[in-house]
C-alpha cells in the first residue's frame, strides 16, 4: 500500500486527476493493482463496503448499522462478480484464466458497519491469473455489473511489473480497455526524480510514435497547400458505441469481418463531418480504413490485414478533402472549416493535433457546442504554385544549365502535390514539353510512391544537385547528364516517414515561348539513400 500511495502521489500532477464529480455517487467504484510477473499476474481489488450495500440491497437496523454477517456473505458472492467481469488479455488477445482468489473482510467489524463508515471501509480481493510468459502486452478491461448495470462503474487501475510501476495510473469506465507494454529485457526501475519521470515519458512517447495510449481516441488534422486531411484513430470498442459491427467471436474480429464493415465505417465518417474549403463544401475521399493491433510498428509500415482482438484493436480512418477542380485549384488553399459531429459516452470531446504546412503542431479541442476547426491563410497561397523558369539567356554554361535543370525538377515534383490528375498535368505543363508530359508523369508518380505506406505519395521537400556533365549547349537547347537527390516525406498519425533518393538522368532542355522546358528525360539510375520514421515535434528555438 505504501508503494501504491507513493506511486500515485508521484504521478498525480503529470498524468492523473480525478474530479470530485467523477467520484460522487451513485457510481460503482473499485481500486485495482495489477502486478505482472513472469510466472503469474497478481491482482488486488479493493471495493468499498458501501458497494455491497448498493449491489445487494443490504438494509441497516434501526440505528443505521449494517449487519456484519450479511455484508461478509455478499462479499463472498461479489468475488464471482469480479472474476466474471474483470478481463485480462495477453498480447494476442487471449483471455488469462483466474486460478486463485482470496477475500479479506477483516475490516468489517463484528458489530456491523454504521452508515457513516460505509465509504471508509473496504473489502480486498486478491486474485491470481495464469502466467502470460514473455508477451509484450497485457490488456485490462472491466464491465462490472454487465450490460444492464444501473450504476456506472469506474475502476482506478495501477499496473506494475514485478512490483514497479509500469504505466501511469488510469481510470477505466465499463467496457474501456487499458493496454500496457511489458518490457522483459529492461524491466522498469523506480524513478529517482521528476526529471527522470519526464524523460521516461518522452522516451515512451517517441517509441510509440506519439500514440501515448493504446486505448485513446486520436485525431490529426493536416492543412496542406491543396487539401485538408483528417486522420482519426479510434479504439474498436469506442467505434462500436457509435455503430454495430457484426462478428462471430466476441473477442476477435476476423479479416473477412473487417472487410465487410469497411463501407459502413466509410459512410459513417463521410456523412457526419462536413468540410468547406475556400468557402465551398467538399466531399471526403476515404484514403484508408485500417484495423490495427497493438504493435506500434503497424502504423509505420501500413501492416497487412490480420485478425485483431476487439479489446485491443484500433481503427484508423484517413479522410482527405481536396480542393474542387476549378480555376483557383492551382492557386491553393485560402480557408478551411471542418466540423466534427461525433460524440458519445466514450468520446465526450475530440482532441486534435493540427499540422499547418510546416508550422509547429498545435492542439485544438472539438466539443459539443464548439465543434468546428477553422483556418485562414496568412499569405497569398499562389506562392506555392509552379513558376515558369524564364530563359534569360539562350546559351548556358554547365553551372547555369545545372541550376536551370534543378529549378525545372523542383517544379515537376511540386506539381504532384495535387490529388487531381488534370491539375497535376496543368502544373507539369509549366515546365515540361507536351510530348514528354505523359511519360514523365508516370515515371515520377511511380518514384514518389512509398511502399511501406501502402504506396502513399511522398511530398518532395528538397531537390539538390550532386553533379553534372554538359553534353550539348547551343542557343535555345541543351543536353545535360545530371545526378540529383531528393528528400521526401509522407506524414500519417502525427509522425513523418522521410526518404532520400538519388537519381541520374540525361535531360534535354529547350526554350519555349521565353521559358525553359524539359523536352526529353532518360533515367540512367536510381537508388535509395535513407528511410526514417520519427515524430513530428515542435522546432527547437
Amino acid at each position: 500500500m505504501q508503494l501504491r500511495r507513493s506511486c500515485l502521489w508521484l504521478f498525480a500532477l503529470l498524468v492523473f486527476a480525478v474530479t470530485a464529480s467523477a467520484c460522487a455517487h451513485p457510481v460503482s467504484l473499485s481500486d485495482a493493482t495489477i502486478d505482472v510477473r513472469r510466472d503469474r499476474t497478481n491482482v488486488e481489488i479493493q471495493v468499498l463496503v458501501e458497494e455491497l450495500t448498493l449491489h445487494y440491497e443490504v438494509s441497516s437496523d434501526g440505528e443505521g448499522v449494517f449487519p456484519a454477517k450479511e455484508l461478509r456473505q455478499h462479499a463472498e458472492s461479489h468475488a464471482d462478480f469480479l472474476k466474471r467481469d474483470l478481463l485480462l488479455l495477453d498480447g494476442e488477445g487471449r483471455r488469462l484464466k483466474c486460478t486463485a482468489t482470496k477475500i479479506d473482510t477483516s475490516t468489517i467489524p463484528d458489530a456491523g458497519v454504521p452508515q457513516t463508515q460505509l465509504k471508509n471501509l473496504t473489502v480486498k480481493y486478491r486474485m491470481q491469473f495464469q502466467s502470460i510468459g514473455k508477451t509484450e502486452f497485457i490488456t485490462i478491461s472491466q464491465s462490472f455489473g454487465g450490460p444492464k448495470a444501473v450504476l456506472p462503474s469506474i475502476m482506478d487501475c495501477l499496473v506494475l511489473q514485478s512490483g514497479v510501476l509500469a504505466e501511469a495510473p488510469a481510470q477505466l469506465l465499463s467496457k474501456e480497455s487499458l493496454t500496457v507494454k511489458i518490457d522483459w529485457g529492461t524491466p522498469p526501475t523506480p524513478p529517482k526524480n521528476w526529471k527522470e519521470i519526464r524523460q521516461r515519458r518522452e522516451e515512451r512517447l517517441a517509441e510509440r510514435l506519439g500514440i501515448a495510449s493504446y486505448g485513446g481516441l486520436y485525431s490529426f488534422i493536416y492543412v496542406t497547400p491543396h487539401e485538408i486531411r483528417h486522420e482519426v484513430l479510434v479504439p474498436l470498442l469506442t467505434l462500436e458505441s457509435w455503430m454495430s459491427l457484426k462478428r462471430r467471436d466476441p473477442d476477435f474480429l476476423e479479416v473477412s469481418e473487417q472487410q465487410a464493415t469497411r463501407k459502413k465505417i466509410e459512410a459513417f465518417f463521410t456523412t457526419r463531418n462536413p468540410v468547406f474549403l475556400n468557402g465551398q463544401p467538399v466531399r471526403a475521399i476515404v484514403d484508408r480504413v485500417n484495423f490495427f493491433g497493438l504493435d506500434i510498428r503497424d502504423f509505420a509500415v501500413n501492416a497487412k490485414p490480420r485478425k485483431v482482438g476487439v479489446h485491443q484493436a484500433r481503427v484508423g480512418i484517413i479522410l482527405s478533402y481536396p480542393l474542387p477542380r476549378q480555376t483557383d485549384s492551382l492557386v491553393g488553399l485560402r480557408s478551411a472549416k471542418l466540423t466534427w459531429e461525433t460524440f458519445g459516452k466514450h468520446a465526450e470531446f475530440l482532441r486534435s493535433i493540427v499540422y499547418i504546412h510546416d508550422e509547429d503542431p498545435v492542439e485544438h479541442f472539438l466539443r459539443p457546442g464548439d465543434h468546428t476547426f477553422t483556418w485562414k491563410a496568412r499569405q497569398d497561397p499562389s506562392a506555392v504554385a509552379a513558376r515558369p523558369v524564364v530563359a534569360e539567356q539562350t546559351k548556358l554554361s554547365r553551372p547555369e544549365a545545372e541550376t536551370v535543370s534543378i529549378k525545372l525538377l523542383r517544379n515537376v515534383y511540386r506539381s504532384f502535390q495535387f490529388r487531381d490528375e488534370e491539375a497535376t498535368y496543368d502544373a507539369l505543363a509549366t515546365s515540361v514539353d507536351g510530348r514528354l508530359l505523359r511519360t514523365l508523369y508516370l515515371q515520377v508518380r511511380k518514384s514518389l510512391q512509398v511502399g511501406e505506406q501502402g504506396n502513399a505519395r511522398s511530398r518532395v521537400r528538397e531537390v539538390r544537385p550532386v553533379g553534372s556533365t554538359l553534353l550539348t549547349s547551343i542557343p535555345q537547347k541543351l543536353e545535360l547528364d545530371l545526378t540529383w537527390q531528393t528528400s521526401g516525406q509522407v506524414e500519417h498519425w502525427g509522425h513523418i516517414h522521410s526518404r532520400d533518393n538519388e537519381y541520374r538522368a540525361q535531360l534535354s532542355l529547350a526554350a519555349r515561348d521565353g521559358a525553359w522546358k524539359l523536352v526529353k528525360c532518360r533515367f540512367l539510375g536510381q537508388k535509395r539513400l535513407r528511410f526514417q520514421t520519427k515524430l513530428r515535434t515542435k522546432k527547437q528555438p
